[in-house]
C-alpha cells in the first residue's frame, strides 16, 4: 500500500507543479486559455481512466483471491509477463523490444535523477506521453472537425481495448506520442469534416468498449495478457 500512496502522493504533486506552470503561462500570456483548458482536461481523463483502471483490476483480484499476496504493487495487481519484464528493464535497460527498450532507457534515466524512483518515473513517463498524445490529437482535431468530437474521440480513444496499456510502462504509450506528433504535424492536410457520431451511436461504442476493456483488464489482473 505504501507504494501505491506514495505514487497516488507523488503524481499528485507532479499535476500540481504542472497545473501551476501552465496557470503561469497563461497568467503570462504566453499560453492560451483554451490550450490550457486542453491540456487540464487531457490530464483529467487520463488520471481518471488510470484510477478506473486499476480499482478495477484490484477489485476483481481481491474479490477472486480474497487478497493482495505480498506488497501491494503494480505487479502484484497487474500480474503480466510483458509488464513484469518492464518494469525489471526500468532499473536494467534490457532488450524487450526496440521500442519498449527505448522507453526503458527513458525511464532509467529519469529514475536516476529522482535518486532511483525507477518504477514511479516508468509509471509517470506512460502518463506524462499518454497526456500529451491526446493534448496533441485533440489540438488538431479541433482544425478538423470541432472541439466536441475532439474531446469525444480522445476519451473513446482511452475507452478502447487495450487502452490500460497507455498507463502503463512499454511500448504503447510512447507509440501514442509518437503517432500524435506525426498526425499533429501532417494532420491539416486532412480535409475538416462536419461529420458526428449520434448520441446514441457514441453511446453504444462507449459500452462496447467498456465491456471490452474490463475483459483486459482482467485479463491482466490474472497475467493471461499483458
Amino acid at each position: 500500500m505504501a507504494e501505491i500512496l506514495g505514487f497516488l502522493s507523488g503524481t499528485g504533486i507532479l499535476a500540481l507543479v504542472g497545473a501551476l506552470i501552465v496557470a503561469f503561462l497563461g497568467q503570462m500570456g504566453w499560453v492560451r486559455r483554451d490550450t490550457a483548458r486542453l491540456w487540464g482536461r487531457s490530464a483529467v481523463m487520463v488520471c481518471g481512466a488510470g484510477a478506473l483502471y486499476f480499482g478495477c483490476a484490484l477489485v476483481f483480484g481481491l474479490s477472486v483471491y480474497g487478497k493482495i499476496e505480498g506488497a501491494l504493487t503494480l505487479d502484484a495487481v497487474f500480474r503480466g509477463p510483458y509488464l513484469r519484464s518492464m518494469l525489471a528493464a526500468l532499473e536494467s535497460p534490457q532488450g524487450v523490444g526496440p521500442v519498449s527498450t527505448v522507453f526503458a532507457w527513458l525511464g532509467f534515466a529519469l529514475g536516476k535523477v529522482l535518486f532511483g524512483q525507477f518504477v514511479f518515473c516508468g509509471i509517470a513517463l506512460a502518463w506524462l506521453m499518454t497526456v500529451t498524445g491526446l493534448f496533441l490529437l485533440q489540438l488538431r482535431l479541433r482544425t478538423i472537425a470541432d472541439g466536441s468530437t475532439a474531446r469525444d474521440a480522445a476519451f473513446l480513444l482511452l475507452c478502447l481495448p487495450g487502452s490500460v496499456f497507455f498507463l502503463l510502462p512499454g511500448a504503447a504509450p510512447l507509440c501514442l506520442l509518437i503517432c500524435a506528433v506525426v498526425f499533429y504535424l501532417f494532420g491539416n492536410r486532412i480535409k475538416s469534416w462536419k461529420i458526428r457520431l449520434s448520441p446514441s451511436a457514441y453511446g453504444g461504442a462507449l459500452a462496447l468498449c467498456a465491456v471490452l476493456s474490463a475483459a483486459v483488464v482482467i485479463g491482466l489482473a490474472e497475467g493471461k495478457l499483458g
